[in-house]
């Protein structure tokens, strides 16, 4: 289908001035919770190494770090936009403008992904003076990156359509997002976890873009990066034609 560059490109432009003009709230506010976890783990454990990795501490927790910023903020990014759309009784307008479904899903997800990144980039450059900042596969760190903040930016919209309320979105985050993510793997490795408790870990989701992102940063992960590339991008793909579809039939839009 062929893409309105005009009015796809309008959408993106939205999308990301609507952060933008709050950049201290929508992207250095979350370096405050990110920093003081860098503060504390960094001299916590200054001088302990991750037995199975044979890295220091900080260095293994960084691309974790990363991963929960770029997350949460992929995420923020859509979801309050279409439930402030929708508070402000506005929502109505992306389906009758001249969008296609897949312009609407492109548009509003590049939005969420550019904030997610541009995050996890400040944070990146943060987290530099704690552990050095060395990346050993920076390309693969950001084909991952940005398959990971594509996700989010979806569920972000999915949260935002099903939503009727703000006090619905924080649902998402509070008993889904943020669970998954601490569970995934960001502070410790799966492959320690005593029983079936490592077994139990590979049904996360997230425990796969951590492990990927982990991989790209030290060259090291705990299940093979090809694996966790498939998960990843089969999640992107599922989740964009859910999307697409949704916004078709007008979920929660449409009376």
């Amino acid at each position: 289908m062929k893409i309105n560059t005009i009015t796809f490109s309008s959408l993106v432009k939205r999308e990301v001035l609507r952060f933008s003009k709050v950049a201290i709230q929508t992207v250095f506010a979350p370096l405050i919770s990110t920093g003081l976890y860098l503060i504390i783990f960094s001299y916590s454990f200054q001088n302990r190494e991750v037995p199975r990795y044979g890295i220091p501490y900080i260095s293994f927790i960084v691309p974790g770090l990363i991963m929960m910023s770029l997350i949460q903020n992929s995420f923020a990014n859509t979801s309050s936009s279409l439930i402030g759309a929708k508070y402000n009784g506005i929502i109505i307008d992306f389906l009758l403008a001249p969008f296609s479904y897949i312009e609407l899903s492109l548009g509003f997800m590049i939005g969420g992904m550019v904030r997610g990144l541009l995050v996890g980039t400040v944070t990146y450059l943060v987290s530099i003076y704690f552990y050095g900042g060395a990346v050993a596969h920076p390309f693969l760190a950001l084909f991952f990156a940005v398959l990971v903040s594509s996700i989010f930016s979806l569920f972000g919209i999915i949260a935002g359509l099903w939503a009727e309320k703000f006090d619905h979105v924080s649902i998402f985050s509070n008993f889904f997002i943020t669970p998954l993510t601490f569970l995934s793997g960001v502070f410790y490795s799966v492959k320690g976890l005593p029983g079936i408790w490592s077994k139990v870990s590979l049904f996360n989701p997230v425990f796969y873009m951590v492990d990927a992102v982990r991989y790209s940063f030290v060259g090291q992960s705990d299940i093979s990066p090809l694996i966790s590339a498939l998960i990843i991008g089969s999640f992107a793909l599922i989740l964009f034609v859910l999307v697409t579809y949704l916004f078709k039939i007008g979920y929660k839009v449409k009376s």
